[in-house]
């Protein structure tokens, strides 16, 4: 978790002496940076039928967490007891993070995006945020970030594929997984519940931020 954290807090320093107006440390830490790219699309609707024409990766980081168990994986793999089939061992998702991702997947699921791939991490925080967008989920051990393992060439050359894996025609791919993994593939960040959307294996363009608040305003979007 310390390695992970000197990500976020050198993050934080520089959009905060830009004068980034998206700070937000209650997302843990990773605001988008100063020197990351602008969205190129930003209203409602501009978002909206981009995503309904397809052809895009939606990665989102998993929702709000509790922040008194940032240090929590940290102490359980010390003692040797983590476990990524036992929810106690983890950082979870706090009660704020729970009724945000509820509200937002229930507004996802209104848009009926074609969506032709699910993928998600197996930590307990990222298919629970996972599975308010969708019932068809599959694990992805890419997208399962194990402690140092982020920093492995072959782990991120394998989020690299599969951020750069075009999606069948008309349709998009969405992955649920972590910040630490995302930077170390593309040098790009992501807030607690955001999404971020690409074109496939483009990692110098962000098309747009999604915050969780914003899929009400695209599904009311004919």
């Amino acid at each position: 978790m310390a390695a992970v954290r000197s990500v976020y807090l050198p993050l934080l320093a520089i959009a905060l002496l830009a004068g980034c107006t998206t700070v937000n440390p209650d997302r843990n830490f990773a605001p988008p940076a100063a020197q990351e790219p602008a969205p190129e699309l930003t209203a409602p609707a501009e978002i909206a039928k981009a995503l309904r024409a397809g052809g895009y990766v939606i990665y989102m980081r998993h929702g709000q967490t509790k922040r008194s168990e940032l240090e929590l994986e940290s102490k359980s793999r010390e003692a040797g007891r983590f476990s990524l089939a036992d929810c106690t061992t983890q950082r979870n998702l706090s009660d704020e993070g729970v009724a945000e991702a509820r509200a937002a997947g229930a507004q996802f699921r209104r848009m009926h995006l074609p969506v032709g791939r699910y993928l998600s991490s197996r930590y307990c925080r990222v298919y629970q945020t996972a599975r308010m967008y969708t019932d068809d989920l599959a694990y992805s051990e890419a997208l399962t970030s194990d402690g140092p393992v982020v920093k492995q060439p072959e782990r991120i050359d394998a989020v690299r594929s599969l951020l750069s894996e075009l999606p069948p025609a008309g349709k998009n791919t969405m992955l649920f997984a972590h910040q630490g993994i995302f930077w170390e593939a593309t040098r790009l960040t992501v807030q607690e519940g955001w999404a971020v959307v690409l074109v496939p294996g483009n990692f110098n363009r962000i098309v747009a931020r999604i915050a969780p608040a914003d899929w009400a305003a695209f599904a009311a979007i004919p």
